[in-house]
């Protein structure tokens, strides 16, 4: 087991790397130890060619309340260098580095959401591919209870997974709502029994590492690009994309493994 000056916690599943925030007594807010530990997790992950899926979890009460307030109340209490941004800024500008490079690491993610996933919490769990959500967990986007605005994605990535109006009224409301509410949106796969949360989540991680690699990474772009591209230049990627991926080792052995009624045996190439 690694960890990210504790605040992060890996730990290798099969062929998934388990990222676990790790700061329980402040609900894991996010501050710059967490923003360090995803960092390393996810150069842990690409790094590795076992690795197959990167799940995203917490330990104690709460997925993530969003930042950490007392860290963001010390960085307002900086003083700003002339022409520059404030720390408070700079900050922000991290945790969208972040969330950003998640989103489009090549590698499958899937968040394990259990208890309040609120404003920052709910911004990281959209940069993820998938969510399953336990059945106590309870979400929202909670910035306006604080007199704050988002910044870390959640005018866009929510608004497309929801739609104007539902995350308008998230938004404004800046209300926590049983993690059911959310069943059958775009926000999350399934909502399951708090005691199956990580064995439904190990079960799809396994379900993806039987895949090729180097095609599920082809398919998450594509799908990324789907929601930013006219529908045309969607479809001329996909071609594209499929023409490259006949090149591939992992093509080739999908088909021989068919022909031979095998379970393929993907590289990753």
């Amino acid at each position: 087991m690694v960890t990210g000056k504790d605040a992060v916690v890996f730990e290798r599943r099969d062929s998934a790397l388990w990222l676990r925030l790790n700061r329980p007594a402040a609900m894991n807010g996010l501050n710059q130890d967490i923003i360090d530990g995803l960092h390393r997790g996810l150069d842990h992950a690409v790094a590795d060619p076992a690795i197959r899926c990167i799940v995203i979890a917490a330990t104690g009460r709460a997925f993530c309340a969003g930042a950490d307030l007392a860290y963001a109340q010390s960085l307002a209490a900086q003083e700003r260098p002339p022409g520059r941004y404030s720390p408070g800024q700079l900050f922000l500008r991290r945790v969208r580095e972040l969330f950003d490079r998640l989103e489009s690491v090549d590698l499958p993610t899937v968040a394990a959401i259990q208890g309040i996933t609120v404003g920052g919490g709910l911004e990281l769990v959209l940069c993820c591919d998938m969510a399953l959500a336990s059945r106590s967990a309870r979400i929202g986007d909670g910035h306006a209870t604080y007199g704050q605005v988002p910044g870390g994605g959640a005018s866009v990535r929510l608004t497309r997974r929801l739609g104007l109006s539902r995350t308008k009224h998230l938004m404004f409301t800046g209300q926590l709502h049983p993690a059911e509410r959310f069943e059958g949106t775009d926000l999350l796969v399934a909502v399951v029994d708090d005691d199956r949360l990580e064995p439904e989540v190990e079960a799809i991680a396994a379900q993806i590492a039987t895949k090729s690699p180097v095609g599920l990474a082809r398919m998450k772009m594509l799908a990324n690009a789907a929601l930013q591209v006219p529908p045309d230049v969607g479809l001329t990627m996909e071609l594209e994309q499929s023409a490259l991926h006949e090149t591939s080792a992992d093509w080739r052995e999908g088909l021989a493994a068919f022909n031979e009624k095998r379970a393929p045996k993907y590289v990753g190439r």
